[in-house]
């Protein structure tokens, strides 16, 4: 807590405890309200140099031993600075004492321990609490800026690995001499200025992370199929959108490793068997469902850092609100995710 607002918090406290005061003693004879103020003013100013004077420094250094001496001295300095305020001081201004004239300094300072002791106590406890408080925001911002680092670390996989996939898919048309070359890196080029300028944005809306439009991630992903569409010959897949996707929002470049792993591991030539993407958006809720029948080729593990990467993405940044259901059957694989946007 910064100093300025400490020190705000204990003028408002001062102000109020003195409110207080002054009601519990209206009805007291008015010499008796002048020592109702001094008395509130002791004590605060004992809560005020317990926590800031004696238990920030000491504890900031782990000196905890010299902070049980410093409570003592606090509750000495109650003592000692009230009777020199309400006895000597008072009395030589004004004539007025809080205490009778005969009255020893043992028994005052027995009678002030009472008070002496909570005052204390209190500012004790303030220190606890404040500390407690800035752990909890050290905590909170330590989380922040690893969920942070983590994001940028899963948002770098993605571009590499499937920048890698097309590449090759780029490099067998090439190899092949097929007129749908050209095209397929025009496509690639598009796909790629949208990772760079929307994937990769790195500033932050009110609430999170900037994200973008639900339909321009849609788009991306028609690119996308329309890329691989070129490298797989006779591809069949059925792409479906339902709903407004200009209302609402998402994190981008998250969809498309669903999408990406199909194409990877899936047989997508037979018509009876299609791919399909269906998306949809209802009540602020995103489904999108998966479906492909299993290529009898040898490929890498199913899933691979693909859905991986998504998975953990998908817990940082939407966390208890979203629902990933993966069923892979003998002859089919299916992803189901469920998205409160």
């Amino acid at each position: 807590m910064k100093h300025r607002t400490r020190t705000l918090l204990y003028i408002s406290g001062l102000v109020l405890y003195l409110a207080l005061n002054i009601v519990r003693v209206r009805e007291s004879p008015k010499p008796y309200w002048g020592f109702a103020f001094l008395f509130a003013t002791h004590q605060w100013l004992t809560i005020y140099l317990t926590h800031v004077a004696v238990l920030n420094p000491l504890f900031a250094r782990k000196k905890y031993g010299w902070a049980v001496l410093g409570l003592l001295g606090c509750v000495a300095f109650f003592i000692l600075f009230r009777y020199f305020v309400d006895e000597v001081l008072v009395f030589a201004l004004v004539g007025v004492r809080n205490y009778f004239p005969d009255t020893p300094f043992s028994f005052f300072a027995k009678d002030n321990l009472y008070y002496a002791v909570p005052a204390v106590l209190i500012g004790l406890i303030f220190k606890i609490v404040e500390d407690w408080f800035v752990h909890q925001q050290e905590r909170v911002a330590l989380t922040t800026e690893r969920n942070t680092a983590e994001l940028a670390f899963l948002k770098s996989q993605v571009n590499p690995h499937f920048l890698f996939n097309t590449l090759n898919n780029i490099y067998a048309l090439a190899y092949a001499k097929s007129d749908a070359a050209p095209g397929a890196i025009l496509k690639l080029s598009e796909l790629m200025r949208y990772m760079l300028y929307e994937g990769n944005d790195q500033s932050t809306e009110a609430n999170g992370p900037l994200r973008v439009p639900l339909s321009k991630e849609v788009r991306y992903l028609e690119n996308f199929v329309e890329l691989e569409k070129l490298r797989v010959a006779n591809a069949q897949v059925h792409f479906s959108v339902e709903g407004n996707t200009d209302l609402f929002r998402i994190e981008p470049l998250l969809l498309v490793s669903f999408v990406e792993n199909a194409f990877k591991h899936g047989d997508l030539t037979d018509p009876n068997n299609p791919l399909v993407l269906d998306l949809s958006v209802r009540n602020g809720t995103l489904r999108f469902d998966t479906l492909n029948k299993k290529t009898r080729r040898q490929t890498d593990a199913i899933g691979g850092i693909g859905l991986t990467n998504v998975r953990r993405r998908l817990a940082l940044l939407y966390p208890n609100r979203h629902r990933l259901q993966i069923s892979d059957e003998n002859e089919s694989y299916a992803c189901s995710l469920e998205l409160n946007l």
